[in-house]
Parts: structure tokens; C-alpha cells; sequence
């Protein structure tokens, strides 16, 4: 059993919860609703959709767990109680269930991509592999690439699930109907909310884990440019978020859906405001860990928000 609990932390599995519901939520939410409100059905029936989540769930629980292993210097400093691999875990069994994992969620996509025809869609969970492996390796070292690696993996596991549907994929005919046009523009919202949120909390995770970090020689935002200048970043992707939702209030606001609105208000906007004030007092790690706890409340706020397209179309 400590072995089973182990290995959970190890994949992180609240982040996978994460990653799932945000592509269920999406795909019977948004793009069922959409293209049924435009005469049409969504391309993969359930059995399929819950291939493609799997399949992303999987790599990146692989993706956590290559990442743990390269961190051992940096977690022995961080957070040596909160260690699994090397602790409870043996580096070898690390890497094992890491090599399965990847095979398993990469042929799982092949597998999907070949079933609708669209073989290419399978290299996308090759490229999210191989972003993880050399994030771990390199990318996270070094200063801003590693954050917006990561971020970018985040946005793509929204705009995957758009990817699968043939008004996307199918024709530039498709893309340009009123379903897949619609589609296209909520995808990019979430994708860039998804984006957004994901680099603040990983300036901020690297704000916490500073010193742990110079010790291992990584070369951080907050270690090159200085706590402020890292601390500014954030401040500018909130203010970047605070903007991305006044559109989309303003959108929404001209065909009525007033409860929309004020749920962002209550639950996106005035939270991102209160992360945003207790960054900027922020100095000390326990701080921070709990400026990226609330970043993680906030994004799934802002996940949940898709239930409204579910209920108002």
C-alpha cells in the first residue's frame, strides 16, 4: 500500500485528474454542444475519447516521472521529505515504469490516429515525450524555455482534443463552417488560458524552489533575472489573463448569458486579482508554495467554467 501511495505522488495524480477533466469538460461541454448546435455530431464516440485522455494521461504521468528522476540533487534540498524516487522508489524502477509508460501512452495515440485515419495526429504525443524528456534533461535548467515548454504542453493538451474532430482536421472548408470556426475560437481561449496559467505557476514554483535550484546549477528565471524581474513576469501574465476574460465577458455578454459572467467575475477574475497581491508579498518559499496552490484552484476555476456552454447553448 505505501508503495501504491508512493507511486501516486510519484505520477502526480491530482495533476492527471487535472488533464482529464479539462478534456472531458471540453469535449461533452464545448464541442458536443457546439456541433450538435450546428446539426452535427462530435467525431470520436466515447470509447475513442477515452483513449486519446488516456494516452495523454499516461505520457504525461511518464513526463513526472522522468522529471523526478533528474531532480534528485534538487528535491534532496527542496523537499527531501516528499521524495519517492531514490527514497522509496529505486532509480531503476523509476526509469522502468517511465520507458512503459511513454511506449504505452505513445501507441495508444498511434493506435487512435490510425483508427480515424489521420495517422500524423499520433506524432503529437510523440512530440509531448520528447518535450518532457529534454525539459527534464535540459530544457528546465536553463532560463525561460523550460517554463514555456511546459506551458505549451498544457495549452496542447486542450487543443489536442480538438485536433481529433473533422472540422478541424477534415478541410479548410470545415474550418472555415460556422461549427468549426466557433470551435477553433473557444479551443484558442482555453488553450490560452491554459498557456497563461501554466507559466505563472511555473515562475513561481521556480521562486520557491530557488535555492535548490542554484545549488544544482539550474539557470531559473528568478536566479538570472532577479526575484522582481520574475515576479513582474507574473504580474503581466495575470494582467494578460485579466484581459483574455474581459473579452471574452464582453463577448458573452452580448447574447445574454449574464450568469456567465458573473461566475468569471467571482471565480477567475477575483482570484487571479488575490494571487496577483499576495505575490507581490511574497519573500519566502511557504509563500509562494501557496501563491502556486491557489494558481492551481484558479485553473480549476477556470476549467469548470466550460460547463456553462453545456448548459446555456
Amino acid at each position: 500500500m505505501k508503495l501504491l501511495a508512493a507511486f501516486l505522488r510519484l505520477i502526480r495524480y491530482p495533476n492527471l485528474i487535472y488533464i482529464a477533466l479539462t478534456q472531458f469538460l471540453l469535449q461533452y461541454c464545448v464541442v458536443a454542444p457546439v456541433l450538435r448546435y450546428n446539426g452535427s455530431e462530435p467525431s470520436l464516440p466515447l470509447p475513442h475519447f477515452i483513449v486519446l485522455v488516456l494516452s495523454t494521461v499516461i505520457v504525461a504521468a511518464a513526463g513526472y516521472i522522468i522529471n523526478d528522476y533528474f531532480d534528485i540533487n534538487i528535491d534532496i534540498v527542496n523537499k527531501p521529505d516528499k521524495m519517492v524516487v531514490d527514497k522509496i522508489i529505486s532509480r531503476r524502477w523509476a526509469m522502468a515504469w517511465h520507458t512503459i509508460l511513454n511506449m504505452t501512452g505513445v501507441s495508444m495515440g498511434f493506435i487512435l490516429a490510425w483508427n480515424i485515419g489521420q495517422i500524423y495526429l499520433g506524432f503529437v504525443q510523440v512530440l509531448s515525450s520528447l518535450l518532457l524528456w529534454f525539459y527534464s534533461t535540459s530544457f528546465k535548467r536553463q532560463v525561460l524555455i523550460g517554463n514555456i515548454v511546459i506551458s505549451f504542453l498544457t495549452a496542447l493538451s486542450v487543443v489536442v482534443v480538438g485536433f481529433y474532430e473533422r472540422q478541424i482536421y477534415e478541410s479548410f472548408e470545415a474550418i472555415l463552417s460556422p461549427a468549426g470556426r466557433k470551435l477553433i475560437q473557444i479551443i484558442s481561449v482555453y488553450a490560452f488560458f491554459a498557456f497563461i496559467i501554466s507559466m505563472v505557476r511555473e515562475v513561481v514554483k521556480d521562486l520557491e524552489d530557488m535555492i535548490g535550484d542554484s545549488k544544482d546549477g539550474c539557470r531559473t528565471i528568478p536566479i538570472v533575472w532577479g526575484v522582481e524581474p520574475a515576479k513582474r513576469l507574473c504580474y503581466a501574465m495575470l494582467l494578460a489573463l485579466q484581459g483574455l476574460i474581459i473579452l471574452v465577458e464582453i463577448r458573452i455578454g452580448v447574447i445574454g448569458w449574464y450568469w456567465a459572467i458573473g461566475y468569471l467575475l467571482l471565480f477567475v477574475q477575483a482570484p487571479a486579482f488575490y494571487i496577483l497581491q499576495l505575490l507581490r508579498k511574497a519573500h519566502l518559499p511557504e509563500h509562494y508554495h501557496r501563491v502556486s496552490s491557489l494558481v492551481k484552484v484558479l485553473m480549476l476555476t477556470g476549467i469548470l467554467s466550460m460547463i456553462f456552454f453545456k448548459l446555456l447553448l
